[in-house]
Protein backbone atom coordinates (compact mmCIF):
# COMPACT_ATOMS: atom_id res chain seq x y z
CA UNK A 1 0.00 0.00 0.00
CA UNK A 2 1.04 3.42 -0.93
CA UNK A 3 2.31 5.83 1.51
CA UNK A 4 0.18 8.80 1.66
CA UNK A 5 1.58 12.66 1.82
CA UNK A 6 1.09 14.73 5.15
CA UNK A 7 1.64 18.51 3.47
CA UNK A 8 -0.03 18.07 0.25
CA UNK A 9 2.77 20.05 -1.38
CA UNK A 10 3.80 18.96 -4.30
CA UNK A 11 6.97 19.99 -5.81
CA UNK A 12 8.68 18.95 -9.52
CA UNK A 13 12.87 18.96 -9.36
CA UNK A 14 14.49 18.83 -12.31
CA UNK A 15 18.26 16.74 -12.84
CA UNK A 16 16.72 15.03 -9.50
CA UNK A 17 18.77 11.38 -10.19
CA UNK A 18 22.06 12.93 -8.28
CA UNK A 19 23.35 15.51 -6.31
CA UNK A 20 21.19 18.77 -5.10
CA UNK A 21 18.52 17.62 -7.41
CA UNK A 22 18.49 13.82 -5.48
CA UNK A 23 18.19 15.73 -1.93
CA UNK A 24 15.79 18.12 -2.69
CA UNK A 25 13.79 15.16 -3.44
CA UNK A 26 14.80 13.44 -0.15
CA UNK A 27 14.26 16.33 2.02
CA UNK A 28 10.56 17.11 0.22
CA UNK A 29 9.50 13.60 0.46
CA UNK A 30 10.71 13.25 4.08
CA UNK A 31 8.55 15.92 4.97
CA UNK A 32 5.78 14.34 2.95
CA UNK A 33 5.62 16.10 -0.35
CA UNK A 34 4.63 14.45 -3.40
CA UNK A 35 7.76 15.10 -5.43
CA UNK A 36 8.12 14.15 -9.63
CA UNK A 37 11.61 13.72 -9.59
CA UNK A 38 12.25 14.55 -13.54
CA UNK A 39 15.65 12.77 -15.04
CA UNK A 40 16.56 12.10 -18.24
CA UNK A 41 17.28 8.21 -18.29
CA UNK A 42 15.19 7.19 -15.11
CA UNK A 43 16.48 3.18 -15.80
CA UNK A 44 19.68 4.83 -14.52
CA UNK A 45 18.79 6.08 -11.60
CA UNK A 46 19.66 4.04 -9.16
CA UNK A 47 19.31 6.63 -6.29
CA UNK A 48 15.91 7.35 -7.21
CA UNK A 49 14.45 3.98 -7.34
CA UNK A 50 15.52 3.50 -3.66
CA UNK A 51 13.97 6.38 -2.60
CA UNK A 52 10.76 5.39 -4.60
CA UNK A 53 11.38 2.09 -2.63
CA UNK A 54 11.35 3.61 0.44
CA UNK A 55 8.42 6.38 -0.06
CA UNK A 56 6.58 5.12 -3.08
CA UNK A 57 3.44 7.53 -2.21
CA UNK A 58 5.65 10.57 -2.39
CA UNK A 59 8.53 10.21 -5.14
CA UNK A 60 7.54 9.46 -8.15
CA UNK A 61 10.30 9.42 -11.32
CA UNK A 62 9.57 11.18 -14.04
CA UNK A 63 11.28 11.63 -17.51
CA UNK A 64 12.35 14.87 -18.26
CA UNK A 65 15.11 15.82 -20.92
CA UNK A 66 14.95 19.28 -20.24
CA UNK A 67 16.24 20.32 -23.89
CA UNK A 68 13.11 18.17 -25.76
CA UNK A 69 10.21 20.28 -25.59
CA UNK A 70 8.08 16.68 -26.46
CA UNK A 71 9.83 15.68 -23.10
CA UNK A 72 8.86 18.70 -21.23
CA UNK A 73 5.49 18.32 -22.07
CA UNK A 74 5.09 14.91 -21.45
CA UNK A 75 6.49 14.93 -17.82
CA UNK A 76 4.00 17.96 -17.10
CA UNK A 77 0.89 16.36 -18.45
CA UNK A 78 1.77 13.04 -16.66
CA UNK A 79 2.36 15.55 -13.52
CA UNK A 80 -1.10 17.51 -14.67
CA UNK A 81 -3.00 14.02 -14.49
CA UNK A 82 -1.98 13.11 -10.68
CA UNK A 83 -4.35 14.05 -8.12
CA UNK A 84 -5.79 18.21 -8.42
CA UNK A 85 -3.51 18.88 -11.02
CA UNK A 86 -1.82 21.37 -9.49
CA UNK A 87 2.07 22.22 -8.52
CA UNK A 88 3.19 24.13 -5.94
CA UNK A 89 7.11 24.66 -6.33
CA UNK A 90 9.30 23.94 -9.29
CA UNK A 91 12.82 23.78 -8.78
CA UNK A 92 14.83 24.12 -12.39
CA UNK A 93 17.87 22.17 -10.92
CA UNK A 94 18.88 20.13 -13.89
CA UNK A 95 22.43 21.72 -15.50
CA UNK A 96 25.91 20.85 -16.82
CA UNK A 97 29.21 22.31 -17.14
CA UNK A 98 32.36 21.23 -19.58
CA UNK A 99 35.58 20.43 -18.61
CA UNK A 100 38.83 22.20 -19.57
CA UNK A 101 37.08 24.81 -21.47
CA UNK A 102 40.12 27.58 -22.17
CA UNK A 103 39.74 30.66 -24.23
CA UNK A 104 42.20 28.45 -26.96
CA UNK A 105 39.62 25.69 -27.31
CA UNK A 106 36.21 27.36 -27.48
CA UNK A 107 33.79 25.59 -29.80
CA UNK A 108 29.76 27.95 -30.53
CA UNK A 109 28.11 24.54 -30.43
CA UNK A 110 29.51 23.41 -27.27
CA UNK A 111 28.99 26.66 -25.52
CA UNK A 112 25.56 26.89 -27.18
CA UNK A 113 24.61 23.12 -25.71
CA UNK A 114 25.47 24.53 -21.98
CA UNK A 115 23.68 28.15 -22.86
CA UNK A 116 20.77 25.92 -23.27
CA UNK A 117 20.50 23.19 -20.60
CA UNK A 118 21.29 26.12 -17.88
CA UNK A 119 19.73 28.89 -18.59
CA UNK A 120 17.01 28.68 -21.41
CA UNK A 121 16.00 25.17 -20.61
CA UNK A 122 15.02 26.53 -16.93
CA UNK A 123 12.32 29.22 -18.28
CA UNK A 124 10.60 26.66 -20.67
CA UNK A 125 10.04 23.87 -18.17
CA UNK A 126 8.54 27.16 -15.94
CA UNK A 127 6.61 28.40 -18.99
CA UNK A 128 4.87 24.55 -19.85
CA UNK A 129 4.38 24.37 -15.79
CA UNK A 130 2.85 27.57 -15.87
CA UNK A 131 -0.63 25.88 -16.39
CA UNK A 132 -0.09 23.73 -13.35
CA UNK A 133 1.42 26.45 -11.07
CA UNK A 134 -1.38 29.10 -11.58
CA UNK A 135 -3.79 26.52 -9.43
CA UNK A 136 -1.21 26.73 -6.15
CA UNK A 137 -2.09 29.09 -3.46
CA UNK A 138 1.44 29.40 -3.29
CA UNK A 139 3.52 29.04 -6.26
CA UNK A 140 6.68 29.13 -6.85
CA UNK A 141 9.59 28.41 -9.46
CA UNK A 142 13.13 28.23 -7.74
CA UNK A 143 15.84 28.36 -10.24
CA UNK A 144 19.35 26.76 -9.11
CA UNK A 145 22.20 29.29 -10.18
CA UNK A 146 25.54 29.82 -8.62
CA UNK A 147 27.84 32.67 -7.66
CA UNK A 148 30.11 32.14 -10.67
CA UNK A 149 27.26 33.71 -12.78
CA UNK A 150 27.81 36.54 -10.62
CA UNK A 151 29.54 39.42 -12.90
CA UNK A 152 30.51 41.46 -9.57
CA UNK A 153 32.48 38.34 -8.30
CA UNK A 154 34.01 37.46 -11.70
CA UNK A 155 37.48 37.89 -10.69
CA UNK A 156 39.14 34.76 -13.14
CA UNK A 157 39.22 33.09 -16.34
CA UNK A 158 38.59 30.36 -17.70
CA UNK A 159 34.80 28.79 -16.95
CA UNK A 160 33.26 30.86 -20.14
CA UNK A 161 30.16 28.36 -20.71
CA UNK A 162 28.95 27.52 -17.33
CA UNK A 163 29.81 31.72 -15.71
CA UNK A 164 27.84 32.81 -18.89
CA UNK A 165 24.57 30.55 -18.70
CA UNK A 166 24.32 31.39 -15.11
CA UNK A 167 24.42 35.26 -15.19
CA UNK A 168 21.82 34.67 -18.26
CA UNK A 169 20.12 32.53 -16.05
CA UNK A 170 19.87 35.57 -13.59
CA UNK A 171 18.86 37.85 -15.97
CA UNK A 172 15.93 35.40 -17.28
CA UNK A 173 14.72 35.02 -13.56
CA UNK A 174 14.93 38.36 -13.00
CA UNK A 175 12.90 39.11 -16.27
CA UNK A 176 10.20 36.16 -15.82
CA UNK A 177 9.87 36.90 -11.89
CA UNK A 178 8.31 40.37 -13.04
CA UNK A 179 5.97 39.05 -15.71
CA UNK A 180 4.60 36.33 -13.05
CA UNK A 181 4.02 38.77 -10.27
CA UNK A 182 0.99 39.69 -11.08
CA UNK A 183 -0.79 35.89 -10.70
CA UNK A 184 0.86 35.99 -7.24
CA UNK A 185 3.81 33.57 -8.45
CA UNK A 186 7.45 33.85 -7.51
CA UNK A 187 10.71 33.60 -8.83
CA UNK A 188 13.88 33.65 -7.89
CA UNK A 189 17.24 32.30 -8.47
CA UNK A 190 19.32 31.04 -5.11
CA UNK A 191 23.09 30.05 -4.62
CA UNK A 192 23.50 26.70 -3.35
CA UNK A 193 26.63 27.16 -1.79
CA UNK A 194 29.84 25.48 -2.98
CA UNK A 195 28.51 21.70 -2.53
CA UNK A 196 30.38 18.57 -2.75
CA UNK A 197 28.71 17.11 -5.95
CA UNK A 198 30.06 15.84 -9.45
CA UNK A 199 29.80 19.84 -10.32
CA UNK A 200 31.62 20.61 -7.49
CA UNK A 201 34.04 18.22 -6.61
CA UNK A 202 34.74 16.27 -3.56
CA UNK A 203 36.91 19.65 -1.99
CA UNK A 204 34.05 21.37 -1.91
CA UNK A 205 32.86 23.16 1.03
CA UNK A 206 29.31 21.51 1.97
CA UNK A 207 27.29 18.39 1.63
CA UNK A 208 24.19 18.09 -0.48
CA UNK A 209 22.30 17.93 2.66
CA UNK A 210 23.96 20.79 4.41
CA UNK A 211 22.67 22.75 1.35
CA UNK A 212 19.08 21.65 0.40
CA UNK A 213 18.28 22.05 4.20
CA UNK A 214 19.65 25.74 3.88
CA UNK A 215 17.60 26.49 0.66
CA UNK A 216 14.39 24.60 1.87
CA UNK A 217 14.40 26.55 4.72
CA UNK A 218 14.82 29.96 2.06
CA UNK A 219 12.06 28.90 -0.26
CA UNK A 220 9.85 28.45 2.80
CA UNK A 221 10.04 31.64 3.69
CA UNK A 222 9.64 33.00 0.21
CA UNK A 223 7.41 36.13 -0.05
CA UNK A 224 6.51 38.42 -2.71
CA UNK A 225 8.84 41.14 -1.89
CA UNK A 226 11.77 38.68 -2.65
CA UNK A 227 9.96 37.48 -6.50
CA UNK A 228 13.26 38.86 -9.11
CA UNK A 229 16.22 38.45 -6.18
CA UNK A 230 19.44 36.46 -6.15
CA UNK A 231 19.82 34.94 -3.10
CA UNK A 232 21.93 32.76 -0.99
CA UNK A 233 21.50 29.69 0.36
CA UNK A 234 21.18 32.06 3.61
CA UNK A 235 18.65 34.22 1.89
CA UNK A 236 21.03 37.23 1.73
CA UNK A 237 21.01 39.38 -1.64
CA UNK A 238 23.69 37.44 -3.85
CA UNK A 239 25.87 40.24 -5.54
CA UNK A 240 24.55 40.38 -9.71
Amino acid sequence: MAESTTTGERVLVTGANRGIGLEFVRQYAERGARVFAGCRNPDAAGFLSTLVSRRPGNVEVVQLDVTQRESIDAAINHIALDGDGSLDTLINNAGTSPRGEEFSNLQTAAMAAVLEVNAIAPLIVAQRAHRLLVHSSRPRIVNISSSMGSLTHKESGRHYSYCASKAALNMLTRAAAHDLAPEGMLMVALHPGWVQTDLGGSAADLTPTESVSDMLGVIDGLSASDSSRFLTRHGEEHPW
